[in-house]
């Protein structure tokens, strides 16, 4: 039997590791504990990771009244979950509103217990910090917000589409009619203007919803910037002086103009934010240039060869090298709470990569900032040539069967198509369309088809059911945005083009007559 000194000896050391091992777990707790006196209302004790959260030395906490002391945001509240805690001996907050030493907010889940140790009763607070928490779980929400508002614009966009498809298809027949008065001819190409201002507000849409069908053609990014310039200028505080340093050479790129033109825009908006409220000096720059193979070694997403600069400068407080390492990263936003979504300079690089490109960025603490853009130059060869005049659009006598269950739009299509000598085959569904090829096989030249029909089967699975029939078919598929043409996993059909809407007949014409075109010569070549 052990002897009673032994065994208080025993009993006292085991004591003294339990209250080490609880001070151990007290010091190095990744939460904040507060330990409180339940009569009196004294701190006693509080765990470094607390102090550090709130930002108070230990000193000035230990023996001071928990209420007095300021960092809880509201003390009525406080003094009703104390008195609730007196009363049940526990009490919860799933978010409580903190304030540290230095007047930042912070967001815990607060915690307290009433228990009794050495003959007294004591409360303990265990506050968890859950401030970049709420953080996520807001950004969180907000995507899932403009997830939604996404696909209610693309929806919107869609249905917008077909109703300017069939408004410049309607406008361009009536301008190139030759006896239309003089007066009509101008009041009609004043809407055919405000029409496809229209659809470059739809195109907007769809870009801003990630469906936009990228029309990549030659583009002067010069012209470009001369035409964005007055804008810009309305656009921008007054306080901010706008300058243009790039040459008056043309600077050929291959692009989308309304992609580029919301890079630009971002851009300049990024350098405003950059120096408010004082304002400041923004520059943007152009120019041609060649880069060697040192370039790829320095950054990695870079290449040799010739490329078209775009440059924006801001005289604006400048970035960290942190922040500047994260600048391009969806939701990262150096601004202030509520006054920036961090989606302008990651939209920037998307659209940069979407070109082939890539962005480069500079900038120090105080001394402003720039954004580098580099597009791949096209060669002379790629360069635009002055489009073809309204009444150069070749003719035809082929015949195109027309799908689309949107009557209007359909209506039209047919109506530009037989102006220029086409014949036409109509059908509103798929159904309807394999039906007239059934009737019509040996007389169809081209499937024109719409994307969207009602019914299973989709404008690429049609033309594909059709293709096994007679393996020469050709096709023209069309949609308000590429989105649902392909989705990633697949490949659009060797022998199917696509015509994003809105178009006009010229447009429509030139497209239908250059795959015919293509079909000719292609079965020349087979037939030598």
């Amino acid at each position: 039997m052990i002897p009673v000194q032994q065994r208080e000896e025993v009993l006292l050391q085991a004591l003294e590791n339990s209250e080490l091992q609880y001070r151990r777990l007290f010091e190095t707790a990744q939460d904040g504990i507060l330990i409180v006196d339940a009569r009196t209302g004294l701190i006693t004790d509080a765990n470094p990771f607390l102090l550090d959260m709130l930002g108070y030395a230990r000193e000035q906490l230990l023996g001071r009244r928990l209420w007095k002391i300021g960092f809880f945001k509201d003390r009525a509240l406080f003094e009703l979950a104390f008195a609730t805690l007196l009363q049940e001996g526990y009490v919860r907050y799933e978010n409580l509103p903190l304030e540290t030493r230095d007047g930042q907010r912070r967001e815990v889940e607060f915690v307290s217990n009433l228990f009794e140790a050495d003959h007294r009763k004591v409360i303990q607070c265990n506050i968890r910090d859950i401030t970049d928490r709420r953080r996520l779980e807001a950004k969180l929400q907000q995507v899932q917000k403009m997830e939604a508002v996404c696909q209610l614009a693309s929806g919107v966009a869609h249905d917008y589409n077909n109703i300017l498809t069939s408004m410049l298809l309607r406008l361009t027949i009536l301008l190139d009619d030759p006896d239309l008065p003089e007066k009509a001819k101008g009041m009609l190409g004043q809407l055919e203007s405000e029409a496809k201002r229209a659809a470059g507000l739809t195109r907007q849409l769809l870009m801003f919803s990630r469906q936009q069908a990228v029309c990549l053609r030659p583009l002067d990014l010069f012209e470009v910037l001369s035409n964005l310039l007055d804008m810009l200028r309305r656009l921008l505080s007054k306080d901010v002086r706008l300058e243009f340093t790039g040459g008056s050479e043309p600077l050929w790129v291959e692009a989308d103009t309304v992609m580029i033109e919301q890079l630009i825009t971002n851009l300049c908006l990024n350098a405003q934010d950059s120096m408010a409220p004082e304002g400041g000096r923004l520059t943007i720059d152009a120019r041609l240039v060649t880069l060697d193979s040192n370039a790829a070694r320095v950054n990695p997403e870079a290449s040799p060869g010739s490329f078209v600069c775009l440059s924006v400068t801001d005289t604006g407080c400048g970035m960290n090298s942190a922040a500047l390492e994260r600048v391009f990263e969806p939701f990262f936003t150096t601004k202030a709470m509520g006054k920036g979504t961090g989606l302008g300079l990651s939209t920037v690089y998307g659209i940069t990569k979407q070109h082939k490109g890539w962005m480069e960025a500079a900038s120090q603490m105080g001394q402003g900032s720039t954004f580098r853009v580099y597009l791949p130059a096209l060669t002379k060869s790629a360069q635009a040539g002055p489009e073809s005049p309204v009444f150069g659009v070749q003719n035809g006598n082929e015949t195109i069967l027309v799908v689309d269950d949107e009557q209007a739009v359909r209506k039209m299509v047919a109506l530009g198509l037989q102006l220029y000598g086409y014949h036409v085959l109509e059908a509103g569904n798929a159904s309807e369309a394999i039906q007239v090829w059934d009737d019509h096989e040996e007389a169809i030249d081209l499937l024109f088809t719409d994307m969207r029909m009602p019914g299973s089967m989709t404008g690429i699975e049609l033309f594909e059911q059709l293709k096994q029939r007679n393996d020469t078919l050709i096709g023209v598929i069309s949609s308000g945005y590429s989105g649902e043409i392909v989705k990633p996993h697949e490949q659009m059909p060797e022998d199917l083009t696509f015509l994003p809407k809105p178009y006009d007949v010229r447009t429509l014409v030139r497209t239908v007559r250059d795959c015919l075109d293509i079909k000719r010569a292609r079965f020349a070549r087979t037939t030598c």
